[in-house]
């Protein structure tokens, strides 16, 4: 009898553990969550809890500005990736000022995903944020030092190559990114826009870059439809059937003093979504990401289908 009570005990014990164990993961889950609806963006206690999250999305495919749409919906932030896709009115009812927007030169949605209306994203004990050439890793409470230090750069004061990291003091530490920009080309290039009409068109874009706690390389297929106001007009993410097939090589660099290495990346997407987006290689890392990405050799294959237009397909051939 005193061995069947003992047994239960042990049995009890164990399972109240596990489910303490559960409980606790589960805070940890939401912990990015929370801390999020504190202070409008997304907080990560660790590198690890930001490698989940961006790990479990690429994984599953999932289609981000749909999740960045949920988050804005459910009060817990806005990112730019859904501020970068809203309408005038939708970012009237918001209260959100395109004037005081940063600007984030990439077509990575995942990077767009991460980033709040102010360009920030906090890992451990850094918030980072990006607008223009710069990303800046700064000590919550001292963002005033990105005043200064803009000063002391835009004066002459401070010089900086591309690519080149400064500690503006220990509290602020500056990145200038070398991120190509945006360039058009029907045939050769990072991003090619196909017409069906004046009012729908397909957007085949490859992309890669580093953003000092973020680097990716992929490729991205998508189509827009002309939005119009008065005079204003703009354009929007439409679901539809888009396709991408890719086959390429590309280099890894180490940021760490690790040799360069060369790899290889093929395969397809195919979905109705708002993009069929894949992202060959990404890495995140702090207080800085350990890989810089940069294209090789190979090609992207891009289709997009709006069945109302005429021609109703579109498509591109995209050479690295």
């Amino acid at each position: 009898m005193k061995k069947l009570i003992a047994l239960i005990m042990i049995s009890i014990m164990i399972i109240s553990c596990k489910e303490e164990e559960t409980l606790r993961q589960e805070k940890t889950d939401e912990l990015a969550v929370l801390k999020g609806e504190e202070a409008n963006m997304l907080r990560f206690g660790s590198i690890d809890e930001l490698k989940m999250f961006v790990s479990e999305r690429q994984e599953s495919e999932t289609d981000l500005l749909d999740e960045a749409k949920e988050m804005s919906e459910a009060g817990k932030y806005n990112s730019l990736l859904m501020i970068y896709n809203l309408e005038a009115y939708e970012a009237e009812k918001l209260g959100i000022n395109e004037k005081e927007l940063p600007v984030v030169d990439s077509n990575d949605d995942m990077l767009l995903l991460l980033l709040n209306q102010k360009g920030e994203v906090a890992v451990e004990n850094k918030i980072f944020r990006i607008n223009g050439e710069f990303v800046y890793a700064y000590t919550e409470g001292f963002s005033a030092y990105i005043d200064e230090f803009l000063a002391s750069y835009n004066g002459g004061k401070i010089k900086m190559e591309k690519g080149e990291t400064f500690n503006y003091n220990k509290e602020l530490t500056v990145y200038r990114h070398n991120n190509e920009v945006e360039r058009e080309s029907e045939a050769r290039g990072v991003t090619s826009y196909q017409y069906f009409n004046n009012n729908y068109r397909m957007k085949a874009k490859q992309y890669n870059g580093y953003w000092l706690f973020y680097s990716s390389i992929g490729a991205k297929t998508k189509v827009e439809q002309r939005k119009k106001f008065l005079w204003w007009s703009w354009w929007k993410t439409v679901k539809t059937d888009n396709r991408l097939e890719y086959e390429l090589s590309y280099k890894v660099e180490s940021t760490f003093g690790f040799p360069t290495i060369t790899l290889n990346a093929s395969g397809h997407k195919y979905c109705y979504c708002n993009e069929a987006n894949k992202t060959y290689d990404w890495s995140v890392g702090f207080p800085a990401a350990p890989n810089i990405y940069t294209p090789l050799k190979g090609e992207t294959r891009h289709w997009a289908h709006w069945y109302s237009a005429n021609p109703n397909t579109v498509s591109v051939t995209l050479v690295y």
